[in-house]
C-alpha cells in the first residue's frame, strides 16, 4: 500500500509537471533537469519493484515446488495404503471406495490440472505387494491407520501450500500491474524528456542564431566606431588647418592693410605735392596771362604803326621776358612730366612760339 501511494503521488506530480509550460530557456533547462531527476527516481522504484517481483516469483516457485512435493508424498502414501489393503484382503476392488471416501474427507483435490501424476513403476509395485502379503492382518490394519493419519497431514499441508501459492500469485499479479504502470509512466517521462530535449535543441539553435546576430551587430558597431574615430580625427585636422589658414589670412590681411595704408600715405603725399605744384602752375599761368596781355598790346601797337623806337624797346623788353618765360616753361614742363601734368607746359610753348612769330613779323 505504501508503494502504491508513493507511485500514485509520483504520477500525480509528473502529470502536473508535464501540464506546466516552460517560461523560457532557463526554465526549460531546469524543467528537463527536474524531469530527469524524477525519471531516475521512477527507474529506481521500478528496479526495486522488479526485485520484489523476482522475489515473489521465486517464492511462488518455491511454494509450487513444495506443493508438488507434498502431492507426491501424499500420492505415495495413498498408494502404500492401497497396496497394504490389497495384500491384507482378497478383495482389493472393495477397499478402493473407502480410500476415495477417506480422500474426500481429508479434503484433497486431485492435482490433475496443475501437476501430472507420477507414473507407477510395475517392478516396485510388485515388490511392495510381495512384502505386504507376508505381513499379518494386524500390521496391515496399523499401516492403514498410519496411512490415514499421513493422508490427513498431507491434505492440510497441501491446502496451506495452495493458499500460500494463491497469495503469492496475487502478489505477483499486483506487482506485474504496478510494473506495467511504472513502465508506462517511465515511457511517458522518456517521451516528455525527449520533447524537452527537442525544445532545448531549438532554444540552443535560436540562441546560436542570436549570438551570430549579436556578433554581426558588434562587428558593424566596431566598424562604425572606427569610422567615427576617423571622422573625428579628420574634423580635428580640418579645424586645425582652418585655424592655421585663418591665422595666415589675418596676418596676410594685416600686411596688406599695412601696405595699403603706406600706399595711401604715399598717394596723400603725392596729392599734396601735386596740389602745391598746381598752385605754382596757376600762379605762373596768371603771370604768363598778364605777360601775354601786355605782349598782345605791344603787337597791336606795332600793327597800328606806333613809333618804331618805342616798339623796339618794348619788343626787346618783351623778348627778354619771353626768353625768361621760355626757360621757366621748360622747367615747368620737366616738372609736370615727372608729376604726370603736361598741359601748362604745352601752353607755354604755344605762347613762346606765338611770340616768336610776332617778333619775326
Amino acid at each position: 500500500l505504501q508503494c502504491v501511494s508513493v507511485l500514485f503521488l509520483t504520477s500525480v506530480c509528473m502529470v502536473a509537471c508535464l501540464q506546466k509550460k516552460p517560461a523560457g530557456g532557463g526554465a526549460a533547462v531546469s524543467r528537463v533537469a527536474e524531469l530527469e531527476a524524477k525519471l531516475g527516481k521512477a527507474e529506481g522504484q521500478l528496479a526495486e519493484m522488479r526485485e520484489q517481483l523476482a522475489a515473489a516469483e521465486k517464492a511462488r516457485k518455491d511454494a509450487r515446488a513444495a506443493l508438488v512435493e507434498s502431492k507426491k508424498r501424499f500420492s505415495a502414501a495413498k498408494k502404500r495404503v492401497a497396496t497394504a489393503g490389497a495384500a491384507s484382503s482378497s478383495a482389493a476392488a472393495e477397499q478402493t471406495p473407502p480410500q476415495a471416501v477417506s480422500d474426500e474427507k481429508c479434503g484433497v483435490i486431485s492435482p490433475a490440472g496443475d501437476v501430472p501424476e507420477a507414473a507407477e513403476p510395475g517392478d516396485a509395485q510388485g515388490e511392495e505387494t510381495k512384502e505386504m502379503a507376508d505381513d499379518d492382518e494386524v500390521n496391515s490394519v496399523t499401516a492403514a491407520i498410519v496411512g490415514d493419519l499421513e493422508g490427513n497431514k498431507g491434505g492440510q499441508e497441501v491446502e496451506q501450500l495452495r493458499t500460500k501459492l494463491m497469495e503469492k500469485d496475487m502478489e505477483v499479479y499486483e506487482l506485474k500491474a504496478k510494473l506495467i504502470a511504472m513502465d508506462a509512466e517511465a515511457d511517458d517521462l522518456r517521451a516528455s524528456l525527449a520533447t524537452k530535449g527537442m525544445e532545448i535543441d531549438e532554444l540552443r539553435a535560436k540562441l546560436t542564431s542570436k549570438d551570430a546576430d549579436i556578433a554581426a551587430v558588434e562587428a558593424d558597431n566596431a566598424e562604425l566606431m572606427k569610422m567615427a574615430e576617423e571622422a573625428s580625427h579628420a574634423v580635428k585636422e580640418t579645424a586645425t588647418k582652418a585655424r592655421d589658414t585663418e591665422h595666415a589670412l589675418r596676418e596676410s590681411a594685416a600686411r596688406e592693410a599695412a601696405r595699403v595704408a603706406e600706399r595711401l600715405r604715399a598717394s596723400e603725399r603725392a596729392r599734396e605735392a601735386l596740389e602745391a605744384e598746381l598752385q605754382r602752375g596757376r600762379a605762373q599761368s596768371e603771370q604768363w596771362r598778364k605777360a601775354a596781355e601786355e605782349a598782345a598790346a605791344v603787337l597791336a601797337a606795332v600793327e597800328h604803326g606806333a613809333g618804331a623806337p618805342a616798339a623796339d624797346v618794348e619788343w626787346r623788353r618783351h623778348s627778354s621776358g619771353a626768353a625768361a618765360g621760355e626757360r621757366v616753361a621748360k622747367d615747368t614742363d620737366e616738372h609736370h612730366v615727372s608729376g604726370g601734368k603736361r598741359n601748362s607746359g604745352g601752353a607755354m610753348r604755344m605762347l613762346s612760339e606765338l611770340w616768336k612769330k610776332k617778333a619775326q613779323k
